[in-house]
């Protein structure tokens, strides 16, 4: 069972860009972490000593159902809060979301705690620079511009708020380890356009599923900015929430 230590809330001075509000996402997320169910780490009022491990055991359209622990004391600190912060980890996604305390009850004699349906939740990867494998249905280029004039179009094979994968050979750019190619552009599908600076840090040889050869270079963002950070980090959300409804 894992610890506490990786399901710690996280505080965002603007959470806003990560927030989803939109009812039947929230939904989609919470059916799935009862499935297993996935364990979750309830806290008291914000306070980070105060918590219990759980599991979401039901949920319906208004309500969430809990189950609490051993620890008596615990259990009555959490009935007894205004607010419970629950934080939970799909895959490579930290969610985060405030509770309001509706009761106490049972569920097949173990005691348990209901919950009014959560009004907005945060939806974060868990590592900074989470790497993104941009989906086949919808490429990603890379545009870069050319000394000459003009640009030239590369594929992506992967996005981070780090950096991204380029894919393929390009005539008339150096794609050597340490070489910077300035003004990149890339249009994030329905986010918006991100404009950097890129360094290529590595170049590995791949095999496509197809079987083709080709290299991957692994690039680093330079000073990617905070409006452009928020777009990446909406991109991906929103893949991630596309690939989470076809589950």
């Amino acid at each position: 069972m894992a610890s506490n230590s990786s399901l710690t809330p996280i505080r965002l001075k603007d959470p806003s860009p990560y927030l989803v509000h939109d009812r039947d996402e929230i939904l989609l997320v919470l059916t799935r972490l009862a499935k297993k169910p996935e364990l979750v780490c309830l806290y008291a009022n914000q306070q980070s000593d105060v918590f219990i491990l759980s599991a979401l055991l039901q949920v319906s359209q208004n309500n969430l159902i809990f189950d609490l622990g051993r620890n008596a004391e615990l259990n009555q600190r959490l009935l007894s809060a205004k607010t419970i912060c629950c934080v939970a980890h799909i895959n490579s996604i930290h969610y985060q979301f405030d509770l309001i305390v509706s009761e106490a009850t049972s569920i097949n004699e173990q005691a348990a705690i209901v919950c009014l349906f959560p009004t907005q939740m945060l939806s974060l990867q868990r590592r900074d620079f989470y790497r993104l494998s941009i989906p086949l249905s919808t490429p990603l280029s890379c545009l870069i511009p050319l000394q000459q004039g003009g640009d030239v179009e590369i594929s992506m094979s992967d996005i981070s708020l780090g950096g991204v994968g380029l894919l393929g050979f390009v005539p008339d750019i150096s794609l050597d380890i340490g070489s910077i190619l300035h003004n990149c552009r890339i249009e994030l599908p329905q986010v918006g356009l991100i404009t950097a600076d890129i360094e290529i840090c590595t170049s590995n040889e791949l095999t496509m599923k197809n079987g083709i050869r080709t290299i991957r270079s692994g690039c680093r963002f330079i000073n990617l900015s905070g409006p452009g950070q928020t777009l990446v980090q909406r991109y991906i959300n929103h893949v991630e929430r596309k690939r989470l409804a076809l589950e």
